[in-house]
């Protein structure tokens, strides 16, 4: 429920849209892409005394994506939705965050339970994620060209001119054609619009 005069934020979850569909296709239904089953987040944490403490930050949240589908969380600064988000990809600075209970099946495997191979394979390859402070996401010492391209190598083997190919086309996809000849470039001299469409980018 929404309250008029509150203010909200948003995480936005899309399932298996392609960059170059001009409508987004009818959702499929009849097998979830990603699947949260009562997914639970705390914090073991220390009060001012230094005793051991445990907080809570989401309690069994539900959800499913279909194919073609976009899914919002709405909530208020600090009800869970990152946490929530940064969960499905097992994000959080753990041992410190662990999950009571709960399970996120993407595409029928459990990530929660996924070996760290299992899953290094999945992030950036099958599931992509967009940060919402790119500044501090993206590397300050890199260029934009060597974090795309790493995006890029951590999956696939290719050549160097199919990489730099892949980067360009990349950027044409995110609207960035200007930066196609900046490729040198870090991301502080870059406009906040232009560092989000470079994780975006990445994220393709």
């Amino acid at each position: 429920h929404l309250s008029p005069g509150r203010c909200y934020t948003f995480h936005i979850f899309v399932a298996g849209n392609s960059p170059h569909a001009t409508l987004p296709p009818m959702p499929d239904t009849s097998s979830p892409l990603l699947d949260v089953r009562s997914l639970s987040v705390s914090f073991r944490t220390a009060t001012a005394e230094g005793a051991r403490a445990t907080l809570p930050a989401v309690t069994n949240a539900s959800f499913t994506i279909n194919r073609g589908e976009t899914l919002a969380l709405v909530g208020e600064s600090g009800s869970g939705k990152s946490v929530t988000a940064l969960s499905l990809l097992r994000l959080l600075p753990y041992p410190s965050a662990f999950h009571p209970s709960g399970q996120v099946f993407w595409r029928g495997r459990d990530m929660l339970r996924l070996s760290k191979r299992k899953l290094r394979a999945i992030r950036g390859e099958e599931v992509g994620m967009i940060f919402q402070e790119p500044l501090s996401a993206l590397n300050p010492l890199h260029t934009i060209e060597r974090q795309i391209k790493e995006a890029i190598t951590l999956h696939h083997r290719v050549d160097r001119h199919t990489l730099l190919d892949r980067v360009h086309h990349l950027l044409r996809l995110v609207g960035l054609e200007e930066l196609e000849n900046r490729l040198s470039a870090f991301p502080h001299a870059l406009s906040g619009g232009q560092r989000q469409r470079v994780m975006i980018a990445m994220a393709l």
